[in-house]
């Protein structure tokens, strides 16, 4: 059996991730060692657990809801940290189901005087935007086993080991399956999915850059092109110059040989003048006698 092979049994041998607080998971996958700096939110997890980076949106619409009311930084802390229980890899997995007294208490202690609002049911959030019922905390509820329940969390025992058999915040030793290796091709085609069915500021930002270099290039290669035509006509001209200037020197040269053999002949011509006819002595003596 190959190391590969023996990996994916060993995971298989596993328990599995199951959805939570809201977090959807894919129940076929082991809680996993995620590459460092893959968590944006949650990060403390990423040697262990279900959370990956396709669960960044909905974990930070939890995260920024008391940021978005403005609860003091304790209180938005202790929000934060609830809801990154989801991606502890015992509460991901089942394995833990419950949120320690203690921790209950301090994050109701922290939120008691914050506003919050109704939200379906006997559930809580944070009163932001157009919600029409807000009350502080201390008048809804009273304790932080309470608290913990209206929020949707499962509130430990007295008897609970923290950090064992109930959720306290703390991060696990052990290390989680080893994340597979991912084509670069199907990397592009997952992001490019979540991205379409909720684009990020990023993903909108990645396009906006896209789009203004792509503009600039344009812009850049327009200029390149009509500088790089004006060359060419410009070399073209030269070029034709040349060939005038060259083709009025060769005229010229020719004109000025033609004129010199003329000149030539002519002198021939003068340095050969004609003997008096032969003939005409011949006859003046014939009289004579």
């Amino acid at each position: 059996m190959s190391r590969k092979e023996a990996a994916a049994k060993a995971a298989s041998e596993l328990p599995t991730c199951r959805s939570t607080g809201g977090i959807k998971f894919d129940p076929l996958e082991p809680s996993r060692q995620q590459k460092q700096r893959t968590l944006e939110h949650c990060a403390k997890y990423w040697q262990n657990s279900c959370c990956n980076a396709t669960h960044t949106l909905p974990l930070k619409r939890q995260i920024m809801e008391p940021i978005v009311a403005n609860f003091n930084t304790k209180c938005q802390a202790m929000h934060e940290e609830l809801t990154c229980s989801a991606c502890h890899p015992f509460i991901g997995t089942g394995r833990m189901d419950r949120v320690c007294p203690d921790l209950c208490d301090e994050w109701y202690d922290s939120c008691k005087d914050e506003f919050y609002t109704p939200s379906g049911g006997q559930s809580l959030s944070p009163c932001y935007g157009n919600a029409l019922v807000c009350s502080p905390l201390r008048h809804i509820v009273s304790t932080g086993r309470e608290f913990c329940k209206r929020m949707g969390y499962t509130p430990g025992k007295s008897t609970d080991t923290e950090g064992v058999t109930c959720f306290d915040g703390s991060v696990p030793a052990e290390l989680g399956v080893p994340e597979p290796e991912e084509h670069m091709a199907d990397a592009l085609f997952r992001i490019f999915q979540e991205q379409s069915e909720e684009p990020t500021g990023a993903m909108l930002a990645v396009v906006l850059v896209a789009i203004v270099g792509l503009f600039v290039s344009l812009k850049f290669f327009r200029r390149w092109s009509a500088e790089h035509k004006a060359l060419k006509m410009e070399e073209a001209r030269r070029r034709q110059q040349e060939a005038y200037r060259q083709a009025y020197h060769l005229g010229k040269q020719t004109s000025d040989m033609a004129d010199l053999s003329s000149s030539s002949d002519e002198d021939d011509d003068d340095d050969e003048e004609p003997n008096p006819p032969a003939a005409s002595s011949t006859a003046a003596s014939s009289h004579v006698h």
